[in-house]
């Protein structure tokens, strides 16, 4: 049937006209192929074949049978797509049905003989049109000019005039401003976060200073609360916490340093563009600098699969999907926060809407492919830590020199090399131990090098004629390693008479495997001739194997055999370099204690041992003295490389961006090698395609997005390319979307609507112009931030009263043209601190670790965050919310009930809602209740009079004097319920609550 089909679509083109099959390509190329390249080769193409089918080429279309050429009612492909008997269509699998036009198009293709063009082959289309406002260079727009008297009275300075042009043409004008008292407590909360002193206020309301709003703009952002306030805007887009999140959601006791970094970058007006490569490349652009490094913590803010890293190795495919899920983290964290694009929507296919590809996506993973989230130090000397780079650099070096010369060996060793150890992985699990005695044997102090020297000494109390000497091998199943455990990898056997007194020991080496690694002998005992009396044995560690992450000397037993068989060394006493006495399993005398592990099969023991020891004949013939002097030469550098590593100063640690940091089971830095990145097809880990290239996102058609680097080329430099590219005066995105943040959250709507994406899904500007114009000025600026928070702020824009118009709802009902100010309900944070300050409870002391809200349980597998054991009386706790302990898994219950930023994903915009589960928080949460009684204990020790209590509190909470109504109001209830319900209440007000 196939074969007739075929034919049929064969046969047709030479039945029609050369016009008609010209015609029939052309409708197949501009009309057809389109549809099925936007709609339906994501699914079925010759890679997945969704269904069992492939609309890739004209061949495995037909191969499959759903479309029968010139019969369009006995084709599947056309049924599928089509509503059945008022029933959905049951494709597209995803997104919405084919509209009418096209499932018509679809039938007319196949009706006129589904014509194909020869060795046409379907593409995923790329969107290659930058015809998008966000890629446009930034314009210079002329500020809007007016020559009526009210436009010149309102206007202060150029925003008032983009503003009220773009009002004037919807026929609108702006609101009258605010009050004095109005304003201040909107200035107060919008910079620093908190509420104004009531003496701030009264001070501020009756200062005739034609300067007095200047003034009191410049002294907050002087404060240091600004920037503790501010920085909360930035860690709710980078998603900061103190967590990892996913299944075990470990702490990051060393994630603060790096909002404290924000704080104080914030605080001094760092230029935007130090901010943004500190955050990127710190440790290569600015090296020496304590920024430079806690910068870095930006890469590192988001979530982190502890399992998927430290559980599972690289190589298997659950560690692939961790480490590709987290590049894609750290690339989405960077693109979304400073040039406000969705590029992940490129990593299993090419960008449906924005001209990016998934060249360009893995492009930027290859960016931080050698970085890893760890912890890092960052406050140490200068010189130590070029001292500590240059180390850290040799060591790499001399790593991958040592694992290129082991290849070669390998190599060397050709398919028997391969075949024996094969052989031994097959033999060891046979090779099982035996049921055994509690104690495993001697056990030395650990040492962070192989090269550390260990000795054990056995004293037969006499000399006696012993004819061999036999080493029983441990076995601990520590780090997976089972038989064999810390046997040495080189090694020597001495014997000795007793020396006369003030004599020193005359020993006669018996054995020597210093020179060559000896192989792990498994459970099999390892014997050497004697034959001469002997009263002292020493074994002597000359290279120690390694456990996980150290390095050890271990033996089971050590038996003196005579020539009748009998053991001299049986409870002889025992002496040692050092040794881990931890009863019962380790101890000195287990040395000599008659107990030693055996195998279950001894059969396939010896069979091991066999195999064991060709594998170690094979790789000493293979391994010449060249050889092994260079093997010797690197791991003696990397040995000494590691021990002045050790020896630098540590200093304080910060969770950062990181290449090189201690192993912790499977996560092991790539000491700043970065992986290899490949183009996944469909984001598929087990489907890798062609390799990336360090790069980032085209800006115009024609655009070079892959970085010119050098092909030896450090991982650094890729991130130092790509904060340069970000912060280039010509990259508009970066500072269109900086721009918009800081005018989002002073008026509660960014001039683009959708701040974390300037993409096709995004929103388009209400005020184009005004948006270049700001981002224009940023720039030539000095890209101070505080310089464009006093430009916004002494605009008469910012100081509209919020007060609704009915002729403005009609025209503008959301506010877009900005004819008022914005209402808005304070932040979680604020309300907090609020309720902290005004119940006198605030403690405001920057910086540090954060602090709790819950009690801490069970921190050593998934730690359990209880908020409901915490007491909210706890002073540590009464500090400032940004310097709260953030939690992923298991956020707190009454900070996300007032709409707290959820850690686990970028928030450009806190959600706003009003629900009965709020008022009941405020009312009946436990910290409220203990605030609300500071509170009155507070009026209550700073005034004796009720009217005066009534008269603070009233003023603390809501910036005004009570009207008398209100106050006989409240002296009523505070009689009837006592002051603390009173304040509880007052601590629920909408004028508390809300912002005018």
């Amino acid at each position: 049937m196939v074969c007739q089909r075929l034919l049929l679509v064969l046969a047709l083109p030479l039945l029609l006209s050369s016009d008609a099959a010209l015609a029939g390509d052309q409708f197949f190329e501009q009309q057809v192929a389109p549809l099925l390249e936007r709609r339906c080769l994501s699914c079925h193409n010759s890679v997945d074949r969704r269904g069992d089918f492939s609309l890739q080429s004209a061949e495995t279309l037909l191969q499959s049978g759903h479309v029968v050429p010139g019969q369009p009612e006995d084709s599947q492909l056309l049924t599928v797509v089509t509503a059945q008997n008022g029933r959905a269509p049951e494709m597209p699998g995803s997104g919405p049905p084919l509209t009418e036009a096209e499932v018509l198009l679809l039938r007319q293709w196949i009706q006129q003989g589904a014509v194909w063009p020869a060795d046409r082959q379907l593409q995923e289309p790329v969107v290659s049109d930058f015809n998008w406002w966000s890629f446009q260079p930034l314009a210079r727009p002329h500020v809007p000019q007016f020559a009526d008297a009210a436009a010149t009275a309102w206007i202060r300075n150029p925003v008032d005039a983009f503003v009220l042009h773009r009002l004037r043409q919807a026929g609108l004008e702006p609101a009258p401003p605010a009050s004095r008292r109005t304003l201040i407590r909107r200035l107060s909360f919008d910079l620093l976060g908190l509420p104004p002193h009531p003496a701030e206020v009264e001070a501020f309301v009756s200062d005739p200073d034609p300067l007095a709003w200047e003034k009191l703009v410049d002294r907050y952002l002087a404060a240091p609360q600004y920037g503790e306030h501010w920085a909360r805007h930035w860690l709710d887009v980078v998603r900061y916490a103190d967590t990892c999140g996913y299944d075990k959601d470990k702490l990051r006791p060393n994630a603060w340093p790096y909002r404290d970094y924000v704080i104080s970058s914030l605080n001094a007006d760092k230029p935007w563009d130090r901010f943004v490569q500190e955050q990127i490349a710190g440790d290569v652009l600015f090296p020496g600098t304590p920024d430079g490094i806690l910068g870095l913590g930006f890469i590192a803010a988001g979530p982190w699969d502890f399992i998927g890293h430290v559980e599972v190795p690289e190589s298997k495919i659950d560690g692939k999907v961790a480490r590709n899920i987290d590049r894609d983290d750290m690339v989405v964290g960077t693109m979304n926060a400073f040039c406000s694009l969705t590029v992940q929507c490129a990593r299993c296919h090419n960008h449906k809407f924005d001209p990016f590809t998934q060249q360009h996506y893995y492009g930027l993973q290859a960016v931080f492919a050698a970085v890893d989230r760890a912890e890092r130090p960052w406050d140490t000397d200068p010189q130590v830590e070029q001292q500590r780079t240059q180390l850290q650099m040799a060591r790499t070096k001399a790593q991958q020199n040592r694992d290129q010369l082991q290849t070669e060996i390998r190599s060397a060793g050709g398919s028997r090399l391969v075949e024996l150890e094969q052989r031994v992985a097959e033999l060891k699990p046979k090779a099982m131990v035996a049921p055994k005695e509690p104690e495993f044997g001697y056990h030395s102090a650990v040492e962070a090098t192989e090269n550390a020297a260990k000795w054990v000494q056995v004293d037969l109390g006499s000399p006696r004629p012993v004819r061999q000497i036999v080493l029983h091998p441990c076995h601990d199943e520590f780090a997976g390693i089972g038989s064999g455990f810390g046997f040495p990898v080189r090694f020597r056997v001495e014997v000795a008479q007793s020396p006369p007194p003030n004599t020193a020991v005359n020993w006669n080496t018996v054995l020597d495997q210093t020179r060559t690694d000896f192989p792990n002998p498994g459970l099999l005992p390892v014997s050497v001739a004697v034959n001469q009396p002997v009263q002292l044995i020493r074994v002597t560690a000359t290279r120690l194997v390694k456990r996980s992450s150290d390095y050890i000397f271990a033996l089971a037993e050590l038996e003196a055999l005579l020539a009748d068989g009998s053991n001299a060394a049986g409870g002889a006493a025992v002496a040692a370099l050092d040794s881990i006495e931890a009863p019962v399993r380790w101890g000195q005398a287990n040395l000599v204690d008659g107990h030693w592990p055996t195998a279950a099969d001894p059969a396939a023991e010896q069979q091991l041992a066999a195999a064991s020891r060709e594998l170690t004949q094979l790789m000493s013939s293979v391994m010449t003295t060249e050889r092994q002097q260079k093997l010797d030469e690197l791991t003696a550098a990397i040995t000494s490389a590691d021990s002045q590593l050790a020896a630098l100063p540590a200093g304080r640690m910060v969770y950062a961006a990181a290449t090189h940091f201690s192993t912790q089971g499977n996560f092991i830095a790539t000491q700043g090698k970065p992986r290899e990145i490949r183009v996944l097809h469909r984001g598929n880990e087990t489907q890798p395609r062609e390799p990336a290239e360090p790069g980032t996102i085209p800006l115009s058609a024609g655009d070079e997005f892959r970085f010119q680097l050098p092909p030896n080329h450090t991982e650094g430099e890729r991130r130092a390319a790509l904060a340069r590219w970000i912060v280039r005066a010509e990259n508009p995105l970066t500072w269109r979307s900086l721009v918009n943040r800081v005018w989002q959250y002073h008026f509660g709507r960014g001039l683009v609507d959708s701040p974390n994406d300037f993409g096709r899904m995004g929103q388009t500007p209400t005020h184009p112009e005004l948006l270049d114009w700001l981002a224009g000025r940023f720039l030539q600026d000095g890209q101070s931030l505080k310089s464009m928070h006093r430009l916004l702020l002494l605009s008469s824009t910012w100081q509209q009263s919020a007060e609704q118009r009915e002729d403005a709802l009609t025209v503008d009902a959301e506010n877009h043209l900005l004819w008022r100010m914005n209402r808005r309900r304070l932040t979680a944070e604020e309300l907090r601190d609020a309720v902290l300050m005004v119940s006198g409870a605030l403690d405001m002391k920057m910086g540090g670790p954060g602090f709790y809200l819950f009690a801490l349980e069970k921190t050593d597998h998934s730690p359990h965050y209880e908020y409901h054991k915490f007491d909210p009386a706890d002073p540590q706790s009464h500090r400032r919310s940004v310097y709260r302990f953030i939690v992923r898994s298991q956020p707190d219950p009454f900070m996300t009930t007032l709409d707290c930023a959820d850690s686990s994903q970028s928030t450009p915009r806190r959600h706003e809602t009003l629900t009965p589960l709020q008022a009941l928080s405020l009312l009946n949460n436990k910290f409220n209740l203990v605030m609300s009684q500071r509170f009155a204990e507070r009026i209550q020790r700073e005034f004796a009079a009720d009217q005066q209590r009534i008269e603070l509190a009233f003023q603390l909470v809501t910036g005004r004097d009570p009207e008398p109504e209100e106050a006989a109001d409240m002296l009523q209830y505070a009689a009837a319920h006592g002051w603390p319900a009173l304040c509880r209440l007052l601590l629920n007000l909408n004028e508390f609550v809300f912002v005018e």
